[in-house]
């Protein structure tokens, strides 16, 4: 009788383990849904704080130079 109940032990500390692992939390209620302060036909407009100040900017060039052979270190 002792070995059944050993077994029922272990099936019931298993069940315990897959039962507290597998548990959800409490559902949290989701942030209410933000309106856009937009009418539906307006395009948004950026702010000032939210512009790129180098959106419009030229990309870098790299100048490549040519190797000079006097320039070789032995």
């Amino acid at each position: 009788m002792i070995p059944t109940l050993i077994v029922l032990g272990f099936v019931a500390l298993g069940v315990a383990i897959v039962a507290f692992a597998t548990r959800h939390g409490p559902a949290r209620p989701g942030a209410p849904h933000q309106e856009p302060d937009t009418a539906s036909g307006e395009l948004p407009v950026a702010d000032a704080a939210n512009t790129d100040p180098f959106a419009h900017a030229p990309l870098p060039q790299t100048v490549i130079e040519p190797f000079k052979e006097t320039e070789r270190l032995s």
